[in-house]
């Protein structure tokens, strides 16, 4: 019995999906750390800034693929990661301060977009 290319398109389109929240826990993970592991620490903003964004979204990081809100404040939140460096005025602590906020803010964006463009959330009939 031969599988229809349209079921292998899907099967893999939500193998894909299901990658998304284990993708952005690393990432709101990572966004965490970057202050200690990059050497920007000694910015009170930047520990206090990471600190308060991976209590806050990494609980709903998890949700992105669920429920469709989730991928939204996903997506406004990695904006504002890749602003903060500026907004809460850390970005002068050298190039690792802002440009580790900046690529992970983005990285947050582009995995909330594939959250929402992929459509019904996983476990919704097919």
């Amino acid at each position: 019995m031969t599988i229809h290319p349209f079921a292998r398109r899907r099967a893999r389109t939500r193998a894909a999906v299901d990658a998304l929240p284990a993708l952005a826990a690393a990432v709101v993970t990572a966004s965490a750390a970057a202050p200690w592991a990059l050497g920007f620490a000694g910015s009170h903003a930047a520990i206090a800034g990471s600190i308060a964004f991976a209590m806050t979204l990494g609980p709903i990081a998890l949700l992105v693929t669920a429920v469709p809100a989730a991928a939204a404040a996903t997506g406004l939140a990695g904006a504002w990661l890749a602003a903060s460096p500026w907004a809460l005025g850390y970005a002068h602590r050298g190039l690792a301060a802002w440009l580790a906020d900046l690529a992970l803010g983005l990285a947050l964006v582009a995995i909330a977009r594939a959250a929402l463009r992929s459509g019904a959330p996983i476990g919704a009939p097919a």
